[in-house]
């Protein structure tokens, strides 16, 4: 089978990246405000309503997955080999780079060999260096994913069944991390139950969701194109809905700061799909028209930050770190903030471009940021075939 370019993907892909550093950057400016006064429960609404991207990431990791292999003759081994080498390098990597990165100013290993192993045996195990869960949620998805390809080809006729129960299963999930695990001791539970955000079953519905669009793509792509009118009002009610879900979490459940804007609560579920159903829409629109002239520079910086997206997620930490320094220039007159913040979130989402798109070019240098490479007789790099 010829290998499919879903463009409406790189579009995605652009766009939730604007919004993980966008978020990243405003916890910064939230972290800065007094809790409880009006610009910082301002922000802090509007910074809850964006917490769909990592959810919106999952899902565009199960419908390339999906969409890759879902009618190709498929090897477990060889998946297995491909995805997991791929990611394995750049996590641990990163890993040590960050660990480096916090000891010039939190850590002190006294020169002491083992006690910097240590900590880097732990942040792999654990994923909490900075904000690299995202890689060690893909690598249990890689690992349970030819199971997930098994069951959606056996039960092709039974889809719509099976994301019903996906939706079922997620929303009591959901329920229970908002209103049960707070209240519970989870000081002898396995890591990753304890902290379910970064266990892939706590993302079980976007995986399936993505896989679901992927064996019916066209038709479901259809039906978006049909509604555009219905989804963008929808999406506009749906924002201003999740503004006031915040306050109602503040106000009337009295929860923190944190667990308000935490996404793993119920109403996030439908209000991420449809942030994702406007994306792929758009992305289709934008598809359509992408070679067309008015559109050439628009269309060369999607492509350019779809290729560097997955680098940019890791190099983030460098620039945030330098706004962290910078915003306490204004703590004298936070009504700057209003200004700041584009500018911040700009630098940030340049900068970290920047650095992944050398790192992207550099020969086998890139295999940090994902990307396979070799180098010729004349120092080229050669890239290995992208995926969608």
């Amino acid at each position: 089978m010829k290998k499919l370019h879903l463009y409406e993907i790189d579009f995605m892909r652009t766009f939730i990246m604007l919004g993980v550093l966008s978020v990243h950057t405003m916890t910064i400016f939230t972290n800065k405000l007094e809790d409880g006064t009006v610009p910082s429960m301002a922000m802090s609404a509007v910074h809850s309503s964006m917490h769909v991207t990592r959810l919106a990431f999952m899902f565009i990791t199960g419908l390339v997955l999906f969409i890759t292999y879902y009618r190709k003759e498929f090897h477990i081994l060889s998946f297995w080999k491909k995805r997991l080498s791929l990611i394995a390098i750049p996590y641990l990597f990163w890993n040590i780079i960050y660990i480096l990165f916090r000891s010039t100013y939190s850590l002190d290993f006294n020169g002491s060999l083992l006690a910097f192993l240590k900590e880097l045996g732990i942040s792999l195990l654990q994923g909490d260096e900075f904000y690299i869960y995202f890689v060690l949620i893909s690598f249990q998805f890689y690992l349970v994913f030819p199971f997930l390809l098994y069951g959606m080809r056996k039960y092709e006729k039974w889809h719509l069944q099976i994301f019903i129960g996906s939706v079922i299963f997620q929303l009591v999930m959901m329920a229970f991390y908002k209103f049960a695990i707070p209240h519970i001791d989870r000081s002898g539970w396995p890591y990753l139950l304890s902290h379910y955000g970064v266990f892939v079953l706590t993302y079980q519905c976007w995986f399936i969701a993505g896989g679901m669009v992927a064996c019916h793509y066209e038709k479901i792509s259809h039906f978006l194109e049909n509604h555009v009118k219905a989804i963008l009002i929808s999406l506009c009610s749906g924002v201003v809905l999740m503004w006031f879900y915040y306050f109602y979490n503040r106000f009337f459940l009295f929860l923190s700061e944190n667990k308000a804007q935490e996404p793993h609560q119920p109403l996030f579920l439908p209000y991420s799909l449809l942030v994702i159903a406007a994306l792929l829409m758009c992305g289709r629109k934008w598809a359509k028209h992408r070679t067309e002239q008015k559109w050439e520079p628009f269309s060369r910086y999607i492509m350019l930050a779809s290729k560097t997206s997955f680098g940019m997620f890791l190099v983030q930490p460098f620039p945030l770190f330098i706004i962290k320094q910078v915003i306490p220039l204004f703590d004298g007159i936070k009504w700057m903030y209003v200004l700041v913040l584009p500018a911040s979130i700009l630098f940030v989402y340049s900068t970290s471009m920047f650095l992944s798109y050398w790192l992207n070019k550099l020969p086998l240098i890139s295999y940090v940021v994902g990307k396979k490479s070799t180098l010729t007789k004349a120092g080229n790099t050669v890239p290995a075939r992208g995926n969608l």
